[in-house]
């Protein structure tokens, strides 16, 4: 939510068509003939949802950045025009307490029920019918946590302090993702052994730049992907970590349509400009090849890796390139890969699509029904107010079987039982 305005102020880098209502004890579609939602009530894996603190709590999440962007927002309310400052105080305000389905599915931003306290999402999650929920920062966080500055680090460090502190409350259900920024890997390497130790179980990297100036596959990075793999502790990409990946940001700059910025803080879809939509999975896509054919899934088998909030149609034609690349240098490949490279992303990878991606065209088309997930990027306005009624429009015509992997099945390589 609100990302590049966020970015901006710390100093750093489909329209709803359906309505869910979660009805006792079913789930109910109003006026839709679609799929048995019951079986999943209860076991959804939600691989995508945001701690929201309102301006009066950014500190205490966030630090020295978080003051920096609640002062900068205060200073917005007062200079925006009128219909914005509208908008963006509506996103701002204090944690709402009231828990029915209405409100729960419906308000965005800090004023969500559960957007900040972890008692109050640990009851979203009950009106959700969510089992288990990756819970993320806001991007504006995660893009000051990645930066190679001791204001980085700190801003790394206190997320990951007040998260841990939040997921206390219900380690299983509240599978908070800790920052890790690798631009040291000494120094990431001690923050992983100290999240764990605190019981952390996910860890989100940063896409755009080379861990310690080395690829994600050099054999210094081995003893991170161990200690992950050990410990069942997710791997996990999200959008807002490319920062650095694209040598200028110029491509879409005297652009109007390309390179806007956002002004409906409230939108379900323009959050960020065409051209960055168009081009955020570029440094996902680029790290998640260096793994799979630098071998790191090989030596790793069970290593958990996610791509999420980052879309999934470049899925399956990175995979299909992967295998030409691969065969066309079987010779070099043969002693580092025993298998085809799209059988590792079958296997080690889950991706998160966008509510409105055509989910069963993807699986119809190519396959990897094994990676996609579902997620509602709670308490974000981009998430929608009906994700399970899309993501089951999306799914239907596949069956019960693929909607279990699309809702249940797949998310729990990401979210193991603790």
């Amino acid at each position: 939510m609100l990302t590049e305005s966020m970015e901006t102020h710390v100093g750093t880098a489909t329209a709803q068509t359906r309505r869910v209502v979660l009805a006792s004890p079913a789930f109910e579609i109003r006026g839709v003939a679609m799929l048995d939602m019951e079986p999943f009530r209860g076991r959804l894996i939600d691989l995508d949802s945001h701690i929201q603190p309102s301006l009066d709590d950014y500190e205490a999440a966030a630090g020295e950045v978080g003051a920096r962007f609640a002062a900068s927002m205060r200073e917005m309310l007062l200079t925006l025009p009128a219909e914005g400052a509208r908008q963006l105080a509506g996103l701002m305000g204090k944690e709402g307490s009231v828990f029915s389905e209405e409100v729960v599915w419906k308000t965005k931003g800090a004023r969500a029920p559960g957007a900040f306290s972890a008692q109050g999402r640990l009851r979203t999650l009950d009106v959700m019918g969510v089992q288990r929920a990756l819970i993320f920062s806001d991007p504006a966080v995660q893009a000051t946590a990645f930066a190679p500055s001791e204001l980085g680090l700190a801003t790394m460090r206190h997320w990951n302090d007040f998260v841990l502190e939040f997921a206390a409350h219900d380690r299983d259900r509240l599978r908070v993702a800790a920052l890790l920024n690798l631009h040291d890997i000494d120094t990431a390497t001690a923050e992983l052994e100290l999240v764990l130790g605190r019981g952390g179980r996910a860890f989100v990297l940063p896409s755009g730049a080379p861990p310690g100036g080395l690829s994600p596959a050099h054999s210094q990075m081995d003893r991170i992907w161990a200690r992950l793999e050990q410990a069942r502790a997710p791997a996990l990409l999200h959008i807002g970590g490319e920062q650095g990946f694209l040598a200028s940001d110029a491509w879409g700059r005297g652009v109007d349509h390309l390179d806007f910025r956002p002004h409906d803080f409230t939108s379900e879809t323009e959050q960020i400009n065409t051209y960055a939509f168009a081009s955020f999975h570029y440094a996902p896509q680029n790290f998640i090849s260096t793994l799979v054919l630098g071998g790191v899934f090989e030596r790793f088998p069970d290593l958990r890796f996610g791509a999420i909030e980052l879309g999934a149609g470049w899925l399956a034609p990175m995979a299909e390139r992967l295998d030409q690349v691969a065969e066309l240098f079987a010779r070099r490949l043969a002693p580092v890969l025993s298998m085809k490279p799209s059988d590792y992303i079958r296997r080690n990878l889950r991706i998160t699509p966008f509510r409105f991606e055509p989910v069963a065209d993807y699986i119809e088309r190519s396959g990897f029904a094994e990676c996609y997930c579902y997620s509602s990027d709670f308490p974000h306005p981009e998430g929608g107010s009906a994700p399970l009624a899309e993501f089951s429009r999306s799914i239907e015509r596949l069956g019960s079987d693929a909607a279990e992997r699309l809702f249940v099945q797949n998310g729990q390589w990401i979210l193991p039982a603790l």
